[in-house]
C-alpha cells in the first residue's frame, strides 16, 4: 500500500472516529461556558462597568407610545434577571450532560431537554432581533444555538431505544428547520401576537394607549354590532366567489385541454386577467357596471330596465363575486396541468367498460383532480375572506371615505381598514377586528380540512 493510500485511510479513520464519538461531554462543556458567559454579561450590566458596551443591549426599539406605556426602560433590569435564570438553567443542563453523557437510558430525557432549550432560545433570538436598538447584541442568541444543536445531535446518538435512526433524523431535520421557523415567526407569529396585544388597548391615534382588556373584543361580538353583519356579508361573498370560481375554472380548463384551433391564444386570454393589476381591473368593472355601462346598454337594447349593480343590495355581492371569478386565470392554469396529468389508461378503461363522458368526469376526472381542487378551494377561500379592494375602488371609499355601500354591506377587511385609518385611527378596535377575522378564517379552514377527508383522493395513497 502506497503513501497516498495510507493518507486516505488515516483521514477516513479520523472522520469515522469523530462521527462515532460521544458528543455529550463537549456539549456539557459548551453549556457551562455559555452559562459563565451569560453570568458575565449580566454582571457587566448590574455592576455598571459596561465593558464593550457596543455589544450590549442599550435600549428598546418601539413606537414611542408603546415604549412609554407598554414596555418602559425599567424592563431592562428584568431582562437581565431573566438572563440570569437562563444561565442557571443552562448550567444545570451542562451538568446533566457531563453526568449522564454515557448513559443510553438518559438519551430520551436529554433530547427532551434539548427541545425545551431550543424553544427558549428561539424567543430570545426573536426578542433580540426586533426589540433591541441596533444589532449589537445579536451575537448572544446566535451562539446560544450551538450548545442546543450539539445536545440534540448527541442525545440522538446516545438514545438506543427502538427507532433510533428515525429519531436522529427527525432531530436533525428540526435543527435545519430553525431558519424557516424564524422566518415564519417574523412574518406571521409575531405580527399576529402584536395584533392581539394591540386589541387589548383603547388606542386612538395620536393619544397614548390605555389598557382595556377584552373590552374591544366584547364590544365587537356584542348584540347589534356591525361585525356580525360584516361577517355574514363576507362569508356569503367568499362562498359565492369560491363556488363560481371552481366551476368556471374547471369548465375553461377542460375546454382548453382539448386540441382546438388557437388553443395557445385562448390560454393566454383566460390567464391575462390574473396578471392585470387589481386596481385596473376594478376600474374597468366600475365602468362596466355603471348605469351607462356595457351590461346596462345590452339590457336596455332588449327593452329591460337599467340595473344599478353597485347600488342595489341584491346585486352588490354577485357583481363583486363575478370580478373574482373573472380574475381566476391562475386556477385555470393549475387545473389544466392537473387534467394533463390524469393517466389516460383510467379514462380508456372506463370508456371500454361503457362509461359515458359524464360518468368518466365524475368517477375519474374529479377524484384524480381532488387534491388540486382542494388546494385551489383553500387558497381562494382565504383570499376572498380578506377582500377589501372592491369596497375601496368600486365605490370610491378609499378616496373620500364616503361609500355608496351601506353599513349593512361592508366586508370585514373594509371595516378593519376604515376603523384603523379613516375613523380617527382606533387601532385597538382595528386590532380586535383583525384578530377576529383571523379566528374566522381559521375556523372555516379547519372545517374545509375536516370535510375534505371524505372526498379527497390521492393516487399515490397519501394522507386523505
Amino acid at each position: 500500500m502506497g503513501a497516498p493510500d495510507m493518507i486516505i485511510t488515516q483521514k477516513k479513520s479520523f472522520f469515522d472516529t469523530i462521527k462515532e464519538s460521544n458528543l455529550m461531554r463537549p456539549t456539557g462543556i459548551l453549556y457551562i461556558l455559555f452559562s459563565l458567559l451569560t453570568f458575565a454579561v449580566a454582571a457587566n450590566y448590574f455592576s455598571g462597568a459596561w465593558i464593550l458596551f457596543q455589544y450590549m443591549p442599550l435600549s428598546f426599539v418601539y413606537l414611542n407610545a408603546v415604549r412609554d406605556y407598554a414596555m418602559p426602560m425599567g424592563f431592562m433590569p428584568i431582562f437581565f434577571n431573566i438572563l440570569l435564570i437562563f444561565a442557571a438553567i443552562r448550567l444545570g443542563i451542562g451538568a446533566m450532560c457531563l453526568i449522564f453523557g454515557k448513559t443510553p437510558k438518559m438519551g430520551g430525557l436529554l433530547g427532551l431537554i434539548g427541545k425545551i432549550d431550543l424553544w427558549i432560545v428561539i424567543p430570545l433570538t426573536i426578542f433580540s432581533l426586533f426589540f433591541f436598538d441596533r444589532f449589537g447584541f445579536m451575537w448572544f442568541p446566535i451562539i446560544s444555538f450551538a450548545p442546543t444543536i450539539f445536545l440534540l445531535r448527541g442525545s440522538a446518538r446516545l438514545d438506543n431505544r427502538p427507532g433510533r435512526a428515525a429519531r436522529e433524523e427527525a432531530r436533525t431535520a428540526k435543527v435545519f428547520l430553525i431558519p424557516a421557523f424564524l422566518g415564519l415567526s417574523f412574518m406571521t407569529y409575531i405580527p399576529l401576537t402584536a395584533v392581539f396585544g394591540i386589541s387589548l388597548f383603547d388606542w386612538q391615534i395620536p393619544f397614548p394607549p390605555v389598557f382595556a382588556g377584552f373590552k374591544n373584543l366584547i364590544d365587537l361580538f356584542s348584540a347589534g354590532s356591525f361585525f356580525w353583519t360584516s361577517v355574514w356579508l363576507t362569508v356569503i361573498y367568499a362562498f359565492l366567489a369560491v363556488a363560481l370560481g371552481m366551476v368556471y375554472s374547471m369548465t375553461i380548463a377542460i375546454l382548453l385541454n382539448r386540441k382546438i384551433p388557437g388553443r395557445v391564444f385562448f390560454r393566454t386570454a383566460f390567464y391575462l386577467p390574473f396578471i392585470i393589476p387589481i386596481v385596473s381591473s376594478m376600474l374597468i368593472f366600475r365602468l362596466i357596471y355603471s348605469p351607462n355601462g356595457v351590461i346596462n346598454n345590452i339590457i336596455n337594447m332588449f327593452g329591460g330596465d337599467r340595473v344599478y349593480f353597485l347600488f342595489e343590495n341584491a346585486t352588490i355581492i354577485p357583481a363583486i363575486a363575478m370580478i373574482s371569478v373573472w380574475m381566476s386565470g391562475n386556477i385555470i392554469v393549475i387545473k389544466m396541468a392537473g387534467l394533463a396529468n390524469i393517466p389516460r389508461s383510467y379514462l380508456e378503461s372506463a370508456e371500454i367498460d361503457g362509461a359515458n363522458a359524464w360518468q368518466r368526469f365524475w368517477k375519474i376526472t374529479i377524484p384524480c383532480m381532488s387534491p388540486i381542487i382542494f388546494y385551489n378551494m383553500l387558497m381562494s377561500l382565504i383570499t376572498n375572506m380578506q377582500v377589501v379592494v372592491p369596497s375601496l375602488m368600486l365605490t370610491s371609499g378609499g378616496q373620500s371615505g364616503a361609500t355608496v355601500i351601506p353599513q349593512s354591506f361592508r366586508f370585514v377587511a373594509y371595516e378593519l381598514y376604515m376603523t384603523a385609518f379613516a375613523r380617527s385611527g382606533h387601532l385597538g378596535r382595528a386590532g380586535a377586528i383583525s384578530f377576529a377575522l383571523f379566528i374566522l378564517i381559521g375556523v372555516l379552514t379547519a372545517i374545509l380540512f375536516t370535510t375534505s377527508k371524505k372526498w379527497l383522493f390521492y393516487e399515490g395513497g397519501g394522507p386523505s
